[in-house]
């Protein structure tokens, strides 16, 4: 009869603690991951225009020749259905700002604007020197496209992929 006098580091168990580890460890790293996604999707309603953003047309700034850019916005006042123009052109040419006042909640169009400056359009469609407007999120970013950025002369930023400049987050 022989006797095996050597130790044997085999423990009962020890393959299951090893996959209670790695399950555990994929646990840890799908909650991280899930934490991260909820974080990333409470931000994507920032995207976009915010209310207190300006965007700014100054007369002294270049600006394309190729920019025909009209956009129609419906006046506070008249809510059914009368509109005025925003030729980016005249306001470029006479200088003004738009300033986002407030979030239409469930409203088409979604935010209030004040237009402040010279001609906003040539001929009847104008909006005057200063006006509230109600605008759509798409209409506002033809319009800081076409100014430059949002912000003010100073303070605009060329486009970023979010379309902020550091004057709007101030």
């Amino acid at each position: 009869m022989r006797v095996n006098h050597s130790k044997s580091n085999h423990k009962p168990g020890s393959k299951s603690t090893g996959l209670g580890s790695v399950v555990l460890g994929m646990a840890a790293l799908g909650l991280a991951c899930m934490v991260g996604t909820i974080g990333l999707l409470q931000h994507v309603g920032e995207l976009g225009p915010k209310v207190g953003d300006i965007v700014s047309f100054e007369p002294q700034e270049s600006f394309p020749r190729d920019m025909r850019a009209r956009v129609d916005a419906t006046p506070v006042s008249a809510r059914t259905g009368g509109t005025c123009v925003l030729d980016v052109r005249t306001m470029h040419a006479n200088g003004g700002s738009l300033v986002i006042e407030s979030r239409q909640p469930g409203a088409t169009p979604g935010f209030r604007v004040h237009w402040a400056g010279g001609r906003s359009s040539d001929g009847g469609t104008n909006c005057g020197v200063s006006a509230d407007l109600l605008l759509g999120q798409d209409d506002i970013e033809v319009l800081a496209m076409a100014a430059g950025g949002f912000g003010v002369a100073a303070n605009k930023s060329a486009f970023s992929s979010l379309w902020r400049s550091p004057a709007a987050v101030q």
